[in-house]
């Protein structure tokens, strides 16, 4: 999330004037490690299933900024990280924290992020303590509405159950399952063009090869092939034999190159919103498209790896579609310079070889306009930190 975006959100919860189940306010750091431990295993075993926040520097009861400046017990995320480490979690495995500082009415605020996963519960084997304060072993603890559960007893038995059902995906549809279980491609078995999950069989992936469908002709990000002759297919997830999902995915510079297909999106820079003046395609990463690609990509590949490159030179990607529509702004707002950096690109990188002129400008445009853009995203994020 970039800074802009957090801060928003973070403005929106102190104007909340309240706290809940995924954000904490302090008006300091901890002073006592053990209360800090807590802290970060209440909010990792959130039940809202997402990132939760520590926010320090503003008050609990008022919720009057106040910032951190001058908090003699303040820390940096490296030190979070290390004091973390040597803390002994069940089966090894540690909350992710992240630590972000923003500027809020003139004052230092640092927010505690604690990534959301299904690695929960997260719990100790051995205990910790700091003074009169101990984090018990094997104690689960986790957060309900504006509440943690106490420092020396055991959530309640429901919610330790929901933290169970989270870490087996037991709490998400068939489809959420099945895309969750894409990070993992040792789980996948391949049989010819379908691919299934060795733990849940009734999760599979066909790719059809025998349904070839498409646009007449290459999109124009082929052209920035050795190859410029794409094929087309269906790309389908089933359960249990019910499809839940399916996409076009193509095949590029000659089968080298399989992903799915990128979605559109239109720049209208005229007053009538009948035809864009110019095109773009792009993924997110936190899409079903995106994350299919990353499964059937195989990084290890050098051929694999070059054409990836290529591609991703004329087709953008976002973190979420939130940063898309925040980028797209951004170009609004600085047309000129997208259109100057436009028509100062030279257009001898690419070999296009069509039927007529107009196809080849039309082509050449998407080409140009894929390439500013991307390289206007690498300058809008160098902003944005």
């Amino acid at each position: 999330m970039r800074d802009i975006e957090l801060k928003n959100e973070i403005k929106e919860l102190i104007l909340s004037q309240r706290e809940d189940d995924y954000w904490d306010f302090k008006q300091q750091h901890h002073t006592n490690k053990a209360d800090l431990l807590h802290d970060i295993i209440c909010m990792a075993n959130n039940r809202v299933d997402r990132d939760a926040y520590i926010i320090f520097g503003i008050t609990d009861k008022t919720c009057e900024i106040v910032g951190v400046k001058n908090d003699e017990n303040r820390k940096n995320q490296q030190m979070i990280i290390d004091f973390l480490k040597p803390q002994k979690f069940v089966s090894g495995i540690r909350p992710r924290v992240e630590m972000r500082t923003l500027i809020l009415a003139d004052h230092e605020v640092d927010i505690l992020i604690v990534k959301n996963s299904t690695d929960t519960p997260y719990f100790l084997t051995d205990r910790y303590s700091d003074g009169n304060k101990t984090v018990r072993s094997n104690h689960i603890y986790t957060r309900v509405g504006d509440t943690n559960t106490d420092i020396d007893k055991s959530a309640d038995i429901n919610n330790i159950e929901y933290l169970w059902k989270k870490r087996f995906l037991l709490t998400r549809s068939p489809f959420e399952q099945i895309i969750k279980r894409l990070e993992n491609k040792d789980e996948w078995k391949r049989d010819d063009d379908t691919y299934y999950n060795i733990f849940n069989p009734e999760f599979t992936i066909i790719i059809d090869k025998d349904n070839e469908f498409g646009p007449r002709g290459a999109e124009f990000y082929a052209y920035v092939m050795e190859d410029s002759s794409p094929s087309y297919r269906m790309l389908t997830i089933k359960y249990y034999g019910t499809q839940l999902f399916n996409c076009q995915v193509v095949l590029l510079d000659g089968g080298r190159y399989l992903t799915p297909t990128p979605e559109w999106d239109y720049f209208f820079f005229g007053e009538v919103k009948m035809n864009p003046d110019y095109a773009m395609k792009y993924f997110t990463k936190d899409s079903p498209k995106y994350k299919l690609h990353e499964f059937i990509y195989n990084e290890e590949n050098y051929e694999e790896e070059h054409v990836r490159s290529r591609f991703f030179e004329v087709v953008l990607l976002f973190e979420t579609e939130l940063e898309k529509d925040a980028f797209m702004g951004y170009i609004y707002r600085n047309k000129e310079v997208f259109l100057y950096n436009l028509n100062s690109l030279k257009d001898n990188f690419w070999t296009i070889e069509v039927e007529t002129e107009r196809q080849r400008e039309y082509f050449l445009s998407r080409l140009k306009t894929g390439t500013v853009l991307n390289q206007m995203l690498i300058e809008y994020r160098q902003m944005q930190i």
